[in-house]
């Protein structure tokens, strides 16, 4: 029987912000890595840290490259669930000792933080690796997440995404067709995938992603915490300080860190969607996502 009690470690307490992709994870990444006891993953793109993922973790991701440096793929074109049956004694060592020498460069007084969306369908398998990881949860309303994934998707023009069947499921990534014909007639009668058929399943990975994460942490709900990117925008230090005392940092944050690759936080931002999408599929949209929205606050 695997073994999942792992001894007392220099590796303690990693925290993990997951979420959909496009939903502020980068953002809460970069204003928490500021804090003087956390450590960041770095690795492509923007510090999802996949390749140690892959190599290290044995996960199964699929994930986009950033589509301002190197797109493509990173990662493999599929992105599978996994859990603790999965997990095996090799890869919790492998894992814990890449954190500590790579991640950590062996300062046992400090401790990992790693954002990666591609991981929000394997919360269970990370736990399993690490038993007292702490899980920050970011959610942003379904139309502004939806909408930034669909301009996105405008600029990685050789990739296409694939929605699998599947219980929590998460986008499969891979190349377009070979003869450059345009996407969305190669696969116009694909309905699983986007661009082509399936444009409605962004709102399903929204709607997946977003009530699967507390269902695969029910039994240890003490490990995450949800916090709204609306929130956290409107008042990043008040934020900022309830998540660090929820994962026991020593200490708070004095004031908003400056320092911040993905621009100038603001609220408007969040409001883009509503010159881009018709009254129609907004309100067709809104009444797909109406329950899990409810979930988290959202209304009307």
């Amino acid at each position: 029987m695997l073994n999942l009690f792992v001894r007392k470690e220099k590796v303690h307490r990693p925290i993990f912000v997951v979420g959909c992709g496009r939903a502020g994870t980068t953002l809460l990444f970069q204003l928490l890595q500021q804090h003087p006891t956390l450590a960041p993953t770095t690795g492509y793109p923007d510090g999802e840290d996949h390749i140690g993922w892959v190599k290290y973790g044995k996960a199964l991701i699929s994930g986009l490259g950033n589509m301002h440096k190197e797109p493509g793929v990173t990662g493999h074109h599929y992105c599978l669930h996994m859990d603790e049956a999965d997990v095996t004694e090799a890869t919790i060592r492998e894992m814990r000792d890449y954190y500590w020498n790579e991640v950590l460069q062996r300062n046992a007084r400090k401790r990992v933080i790693n954002k990666n969306p591609h991981l929000s369908n394997k919360l269970r398998y990370v736990r399993a690796i690490f038993p007292d990881a702490r899980f920050i949860h970011v959610v942003r309303d379904c139309l502004p997440t939806v909408y930034s994934w669909i301009k996105v998707m405008r600029e990685q023009k050789e990739l296409v995404l694939h929605w699998p069947d599947t219980a929590y499921p998460c986008f499969w990534v891979m190349p377009a067709s070979e003869d450059n014909r345009p996407r969305e007639e190669t696969f116009r009668n694909e309905t699983r995938m986007y661009p082509g058929g399936g444009e409605h399943h962004l709102v399903d990975y929204w709607i997946e992603t977003n009530r699967n994460i507390p269902r695969q942490l029910e039994d240890t709900p003490d490990q995450l915490y949800t916090l709204r990117y609306e929130d956290l925008v409107a008042d990043p230090l008040k934020h900022l300080n309830l998540v660090a005392e929820f994962c026991g940092l020593d200490q708070g944050f004095d004031n908003v860190p400056e320092t911040l690759t993905c621009g100038r936080i603001t609220t408007r931002r969040n409001e883009e969607y509503k010159n881009a999408l018709g009254p129609e599929k907004m309100d067709e949209w809104l009444s797909r996502a109406a329950s899990v929205r409810q979930m988290f606050g959202y209304a009307g």
